[in-house]
């Protein structure tokens, strides 16, 4: 359910921004212009030759090869089937029989939690914990590390970005980027904050099934840890390719859940192998 959240929120967002960047300034559209407007659309005594290269210059401009209204409609429409796959995916997860490679994920760690204190295995328990911890920490910081050097570069061409459109249009792009990979650090380390007080928990509350249930919510957020972090190619495609490299991206995504969703092969919902899932 707040995956669903984070998605239309950062659906609407974008498309919001998305429109305020490619939306015409308004001294084009009045009919009386200002002194700074007739300055900024005026003929510019450089040569041809010269306002070609200027127009041409940077990744995030050749998105002039396109009119507002494309643009527009292809980033609503890659949104849309990213944002309408998750909540099919939702709502199919809970009204059909058919289980889904989250769902095995999440019934596998809660049957391993109940086989650990079933057999008393707490050092077998820390060390599996441990790995787990340390592969989603590493994740994180490899994200946050990413996005810092995205964000370094970023602000470096909107420093020197002069257009006013491209300017706004680089903050949405930002703001697209910075939001998945902080959702995809954040469910990451989530996942590694529960699985540090299972640890503590398993001796203790050998009886107690609470700790199955805290198992089964890091596997959720491990899930969406990786499904943050993938959907975030699609605004990175965004600044690099433009409107239509975001849209090529967004099917590619497509494709790529719909193969690791599925329900996995050699696998029933009322036997589950650990060798297979984990």
């Amino acid at each position: 359910m707040q995956f669903r959240k984070n998605c239309l929120l950062l659906s609407v967002f974008v498309f919001l921004g998305t429109t305020i960047a490619f939306s015409p300034p308004p001294c084009i559209e009045q009919k009386r212009q200002s002194p700074s407007c007739r300055t900024i659309v005026g003929p510019s005594p450089r040569p041809k030759k010269f306002a070609f290269r200027e127009i041409n210059r940077g990744p995030i401009t050749q998105l002039k090869a396109l009119s507002p209204a494309v643009n527009i409609a292809l980033i609503s429409s890659s949104i849309t089937i990213l944002s309408g796959y998750h909540i099919r995916l939702s709502h199919k997860e809970k009204n059909s029989d058919t289980k889904t490679w989250r769902q095995y994920q999440a019934d596998t760690r809660e049957e391993w939690a109940r086989h650990v204190r079933e057999t008393k295995g707490w050092l077998y328990a820390v060390q599996a914990l441990r790995n787990a911890m340390t592969a989603q920490s590493f994740l994180a910081s490899t994200v946050l590390s990413l996005l810092t050097l995205i964000t370094g570069r970023m602000w470096d061409i909107l420093r020197g970005s002069s257009q006013r459109w491209e300017r706004r249009l680089l903050i949405v792009q930002l703001a697209c980027i910075s939001m998945t990979m902080l959702f995809s650090s954040y469910y990451f380390l989530q996942g590694v904050r529960l699985m540090t007080h299972a640890g503590f928990m398993f001796p203790v509350n050998e009886n107690n099934t609470k700790v199955d249930n805290i198992m089964r919510k890091t596997s959720g957020f491990q899930w969406k840890g990786l499904r943050w972090m993938y959907i975030s190619l699609a605004p990175i495609s965004w600044v690099v390719g433009g409107s239509r490299a975001f849209f090529v991206v967004a099917c590619l995504l497509f494709q790529f859940f719909r193969s690791i969703d599925k329900q996995p092969e050699g696998l029933n919902s009322s036997v589950l192998y650990f060798d297979d899932v984990m």
